[in-house]
């Protein structure tokens, strides 16, 4: 509980400078852009972020050095930042100019602990949960797992109880972009030369671009190596920027949870959030799974409406998708699964509805609107309602 109440009270001084000292971007904010969105990806058809539609069929999309990606590698369950179009909330739709993603880690496991649905990456643990989508490739889920297995994982870091929730685990490969972490520290210890992250240390004495600004609060992204001599310990080669800057937006909205709290400001995704236009509950303590609506003004984001959500609503939550099928399977001439935007659903789930149509119509090109959720090992998506569009 020290170090949770060491990391609030850093964020008094911190939450002045967006959350983010030096691991933000500085660069100018220049005009207000319509709207801004940031949190897990739950859908396609268009990207969904937060409920609302983001059209992407013209977006660029990068990663967070810049560089530019494209769309066909957004994967459901990664957390992206999204600059777009007005939202039209009668609608839930907007249009993306930008996508950017990135993930939390990205390393090879140490331990996995299936009884207690978790594994270990760079010294971090990390849970999955009814929400956390495994990539295909990773057979068996969290069972497909083993020391050594090099994983990207898409991740919201849990201030309460100093660990990551994944929202999407995939294959990583090794090369020069493994052995990175980014989160908030926790504690630094400037005579040894380390700093803290969840559970684990690192030794940042020979680091490059240490953030002048380094304190317990700040958001860092850290590329690491493994020192195994004299003792066993990570080792931090450089730091580099670990938040954008947002420009001036008429909207935001956050997706995450809260790692941070000081009277009526807090801190969400390692964005500073000012909540004193509200009455904020009680509830808002850290741990807890908020979405975040407001305006950015100048470096600070005011909040006009702020929701708690429950775990359980998050975890049973429905993933959507509306494309054109790309390919339809047949168990005993009935459809037991069809592939849309890159993912399998299956249609075998007990109680699925369809609209508009039977399973028997479904072919390939043929567009229909999806709602599913994740099977129990979750690589499969079980439609509960299909939809021809």
């Amino acid at each position: 509980m020290n170090a949770i109440r060491l990391f609030l009270a850093c964020c008094l001084v911190l939450l002045s400078s967006c959350g983010g000292g030096g691991g933000v971007d500085t660069g100018g904010t220049g005009g207000a852009t319509p709207a801004v969105a940031s949190g897990p990806i739950s859908g396609f058809g268009s990207v969904i972020v937060g409920g609302v539609r983001f059209d992407d069929s013209a977006a660029e999309v990068e990663d967070l050095d810049g560089v530019r990606r494209t769309r066909d590698e957004l994967r459901l369950g990664m957390t992206v930042e999204i600059d777009a179009s007005a939202i039209n909330d009668s609608a839930g739709t907007a249009t993306a100019r930008r996508i950017r993603f990135e993930s939390e880690i990205a390393g090879l496991v140490s331990a996995v602990d299936a009884s207690g649905n978790a594994f270990t990456v760079l010294g971090q643990r990390v849970m999955v949960d009814a929400a956390t989508v495994f990539d295909g490739r990773i057979t068996g889920g969290l069972a497909g797992l083993a020391v050594g297995t090099p994983v990207e994982v898409y991740a919201e870091f849990d201030a309460a109880l100093q660990r990551y929730r994944a929202t999407r685990v995939e294959p990583a490969t090794i090369g020069s972009g493994l052995l990175r972490l980014r989160g908030p520290v926790a504690e630094v210890n400037p005579g040894l030369r380390t700093l803290r992250i969840g559970t684990a240390s690192y030794r940042y004495e020979r680091a490059s671009d240490v953030p002048a600004t380094l304190a317990a609060g700040t958001w860092v992204r850290l590329r690491l190596s493994f020192d195994p001599s004299p003792v066993s310990l990570w080792e931090v080669q450089r730091f580099s920027l670990a938040l954008r800057e947002w420009a001036d937006a008429d909207e935001v909205r956050i997706e995450g949870l809260v790692s941070a709290r000081a009277g009526s400001n807090f801190v969400v995704n390692g964005r500073a959030v000012d909540g004193s236009g509200l009455v904020l509950p009680a509830e808002l303590t850290v741990g807890a799974r908020v979405e975040v609506r407001g305006s950015l003004r100048t470096g600070v984001l005011r909040a006009t409406r702020v929701t708690l959500r429950s775990e359980a609503e998050y975890s049973g939550r429905e993933f959507q998708i509306e494309a054109a099928v790309d390919e339809v399977t047949r168990a005993g001439g009935a459809v037991s699964a069809i592939r849309l935007r890159g993912l399998v659903v299956s249609t075998l789930r007990a109680g699925l509805r369809v609209d508009n149509g039977t399973l028997a119509d479904l072919a390939v090109g043929r567009r229909v609107e999806v709602r599913a959720v994740l099977s129990a090992d979750r690589l499969t998506l079980e439609a509960t309602r299909i939809t021809f569009k």
